[in-house]
């Protein structure tokens, strides 16, 4: 076999494993929205819509706990070893929700996933960027990324003839069994992450994984010398002190405030779009295939958006996205023929997903020795917006305004992030296009002016 076939294959399975750990998050969590609309009718233990709320951000927020602190110990312990105990925790949690006896022990299942389960996005996507190319790491964390609704979409499908068939508890046990058997792929996949290998003195592994991806190449010049600096730096001064350096510190309080409105939005829609489109008189069947255009805009946004962010500069490409997406769910308001929403939806989730941009504009931001405590803290502190989203929709739509207020709720929301997303300060590398090969070795050291 020849290296560069070595090359791809290897490369490829490290992708291919990242996007199925982002897919099985996606299931995990759009199964409550996709069962929400039956736990409500069936009155199963008398929950309200104001506890569905509150267990829909259970999970997000203990994934908000476990992104934190998984971000912060994936540089410690290694990336691999972090995504393996995510799909561990996920298997297990999520295949006793199908055996949960009351709505407080349903809870607790679904909090203790999203606490294993938080650190697998920021985990996967500071991986994938060590593995990839550097100029389309914008995009390769956009096409890992598609994995949460993919996932979504998937749960919108199966839901509509399952949940008929075989009631709700089917959906979360055979998540479950699809979590064992992820673990097992994982394990045999994922290789450690270079920069922590050469912190820890690890360096004959290092140079195998390096030879072994050829990640030496001249489209790769620049990542043993990033491995290097992050061996050093991390000696200097921790990744947390690394944050607050200046330069980074005003960087590292937006990026959070950021993921905040955009998860607000994006969990939000997610959890409550069936039942919110079912009070305006869909049926469930239409109500779910309305989840599922959201998350098949998406799965298409996530590859387009962060490919033009490659291209294009990441702030541009964000902030237009969060602007055109709030523009649309205003439109919602109008109360427009039953196709045009669909095309509505479409496009909101197609923007929603500006915030899988986010995190690549994060990753790209911070030096590689700070890059998992970054992303931890960008993508759990941002689950707050997570938690947020389903209670207020759960609010909201109790209130006399209703769907309409939830709307416009959602409008504003998308016009702050944006807003947001223009303050980040400028970096010679996250605002300009994508770099030349001759600039490629040494983009990985530019800090922000």
């Amino acid at each position: 076999m020849s290296r560069s076939l070595t090359r791809r294959t290897g490369f490829g399975a490290v992708v291919s494993t990242c996007l199925a750990v982002t897919v099985l998050d996606g299931i995990d969590l759009l199964m409550f929205g996709a069962v929400l609309p039956v736990l409500l009718e069936d009155q199963v233990w008398g929950m309200t819509t104001v506890e569905a709320g509150l267990v829909g951000s259970l999970s997000l927020f203990g994934m908000m706990i476990g992104a934190m602190l998984a971000g912060y110990l994936t540089d410690i312990v290694g990336r691999r070893p972090i995504v393996l105990a995510c799909v561990a925790s996920f298997s297990v949690f999520t295949g006793l929700c199908a055996l949960a006896p009351s709505l407080e022990v349903f809870g607790l299942l679904r909090f203790l996933a999203g606490l294993g389960f938080g650190g697998a996005l920021p985990t996967v996507i500071a991986l994938t960027m060590e593995y990839v190319r550097i100029d389309r790491r914008q995009f390769y964390n956009g096409v890992v990324q598609t994995g949460f609704p993919i996932g979504g979409a998937l749960v919108s499908v199966i839901a509509i003839f399952v949940i008929p068939a075989f009631g709700w508890q089917s959906l979360f046990a055979t998540a479950g069994l699809v979590g064992i058997v992820l673990f097992a792929v994982a394990y045999r996949n994922l290789p450690e992450s270079l920069a922590f290998l050469v912190a820890r003195g690890r360096h004959e592994e290092a140079a195998a994984l390096a030879e072994r991806y050829e990640i030496g190449t001249a489209a790769e010049s620049g990542r043993a010398v990033a491995a290097s600096d992050a061996g050093t730096t991390g000696r200097r001064r921790s990744a947390v002190r690394l944050l607050s350096a200046p330069g980074f510190r005003t960087a590292a309080i937006l990026f959070p405030l950021i993921s905040f409105f955009g998860l607000l939005l994006s969990y939000g829609m997610n959890t409550w779009i069936p039942q919110i489109l079912r009070t305006t008189g869909y049926d469930l069947g239409s109500a779910l295939s309305f989840m599922l255009a959201f998350n098949l805009g998406s799965a298409l946004g996530m590859v387009v958006l962060t490919g033009l962010a490659d291209r294009f500069g990441s702030r541009r490409v964000i902030s237009t996205g969060f602007v055109v997406g709030a523009a649309a769910v205003a439109t919602l308001t109008l109360g427009p023929a039953q196709g045009f929403v669909f095309a509505l939806v479409l496009l909101i989730g197609f923007c929603a997903s500006s915030q899988s941009a986010v995190y690549g504009f994060a990753g790209v931001y911070y030096p590689p020795a700070a890059r998992g405590t970054a992303l931890g803290l960008c993508t759990g502190l941002g689950r707050l917006g997570g938690v947020a989203g389903p209670i207020l929709v759960g609010i909201v739509i109790a209130t006399p305004s209703g769907a309409n207020g939830v709307f416009w709720a959602f409008t504003v929301v998308g016009l702050i992030a944006a807003a947001l997303v223009a303050l980040v300060p400028r970096t010679g590398l996250t605002d300009r296009a994508r770099p030349t090969a001759g600039e490629a070795g040494t983009t990985e050291r530019q800090v922000p002016a």
